[in-house]
């Protein structure tokens, strides 16, 4: 375990940190991922796939249970805004973009709610649309369309600016 360990902690610190963007969560669920492949080392079988697609997998799922637990513990919205601060929208050097970029921040903060809601779960929280409607306990047709409308309205804004 040690060698497997020292060979793949930096690919499953990456993977959670991705998911998690904070570094003492995502040490925390490498070291979650790391145990669970310990309890579960019986179920790998190389037949279905590489160790390392079963060790990424272990690693974005403990990494998601993690963000589900924190956006539980901390209320939707602080989760949010946290995210929001930590991932905002590149600005870019030249002004015109700039302006771009910012009406397409105003766009996104203009959005009904609902909406707005599950386009930020999936950019700055990096969920899947089915995680998004576990998280959100909706069913996921109808996570789809508040993100498909959605991310229609962010274009219109996109190409209108």
């Amino acid at each position: 375990m040690l060698v497997l360990h020292r060979r793949y902690v930096d690919l499953i610190y990456s993977i959670v940190y991705r998911v998690l963007n904070e570094p003492t969560a995502a040490e925390e669920a490498a070291q979650d991922a790391f145990m669970k492949v310990w309890q579960n080392a019986a179920s790998f079988d190389a037949v279905r796939g590489p160790l390392v697609a079963w060790l990424a997998r272990i690693a974005r799922n403990t990494a998601i249970d993690h963000l589900r637990l924190r956006t539980r513990q901390s209320g939707m919205d602080e989760s949010l805004d946290d995210a929001e601060e930590a991932r905002s929208l590149p600005m870019p050097d030249d002004w015109h973009d700039r302006e771009r970029v910012q009406g397409l921040q105003m766009a996104l903060d203009a959005l009904p709610p609902e909406q707005a809601q599950v386009i930020k779960l999936s950019y700055y929280g990096g969920l899947s649309q089915s995680d998004i409607s576990e998280t959100l306990g909706l069913p996921l047709g109808t996570v789809k369309t508040r993100m498909r409308i959605g991310m229609q309205k962010l274009k219109d804004a996109w190409v209108n600016s």
